[in-house]
């Protein structure tokens, strides 16, 4: 059920499961909870997960681990330096495909990104996304890049595509996890999808130099409200409506 649920997510953001077959390879280690996972796309997709023996049922309904080494299958294999973006993405569609397949709620996840996030951006002697291998910035760093990548499509679409619908296109062009592909023929694809040059232009602003964008105030644009330890949504904030169409289950 746990593995089924990962996919049933993955598939509902991407319209169809990434790839047609996929090995798993579920390896019990000591301990509690899922432990890890890493993703292969040499001679086929497949994903090896380190799943504690200890685990119980609400650990596996609460796992990111496998829909995150899931939403890999669906990006082709890039040079090392450009792991933030397979990662970014990782960390961004996980959270977002969960939430349209109804496994979590959009509280939840907009309260993680708020808290997390900062961890992504730039620190002293940054030379941006591509020339930086820090934990921060690979996983962070690359999630804010895709954050931003599709609230920058949404507004340029009239919020009728999204990255959602981009990497949809990089899939549909026969870019899954089991070919190779520059950065730039990737992001190509991607912005043809949507018909606007947001993925090209964005990567030739964070690449090569560090970008530090004001985090505290897209969170109000977005409409995100704390007080007393919880959230609330702003639905007259400016970019309200983006934050809930990315969110929707989107059929396109």
């Amino acid at each position: 059920d746990w593995v089924k649920t990962s996919a049933g997510a993955v598939a509902t953001y991407y319209g169809h499961f990434p790839v047609q077959s996929l090995r798993l390879l579920l390896v019990p280690v000591d301990g509690p909870r899922v432990r890890g996972g890493t993703t292969w796309g040499y001679r086929g997709a497949a994903i090896r997960v380190l799943l504690g023996r200890d685990s119980d049922e609400d650990d596996l309904r609460r796992d990111w681990v496998m829909v995150h080494e899931m939403v890999h299958t669906a990006l082709p294999d890039m040079e090392e330096r450009y792991n933030w973006l397979s990662e970014g993405l990782a960390v961004y569609v996980e959270p977002v495909a969960r939430v349209q397949a109804g496994d979590m709620n959009a509280k939840e996840i907009w309260a993680a990104m708020a808290r997390h996030m900062p961890k992504g951006l730039p620190q002293a002697g940054d030379e941006g996304l591509d020339n930086t291998d820090t934990w921060g910035r690979k996983y962070w760093g690359g999630a804010m890049f895709c954050l931003f990548a599709d609230i920058e499509i949404r507004k340029a679409t009239g919020n009728r595509l999204g990255l959602q619908d981009a990497m949809r296109g990089v899939l549909a062009a026969g870019g899954s996890h089991e070919v190779g592909w520059s950065i730039g023929h990737i992001l190509t694809t991607a912005d043809k999808a949507v018909g606007v040059d947001v993925l090209t232009r964005l990567h030739d602003q964070w690449g090569s130099k560090p970008v530090m964008p004001d985090l505290d105030a897209l969170w109000r644009d977005l409409g995100l409200r704390f007080g007393g330890g919880s959230l609330e949504f702003d639905d007259t904030a400016l970019l309200a409506a983006i934050r809930a169409s990315i969110t929707a289950t989107h059929s396109g």
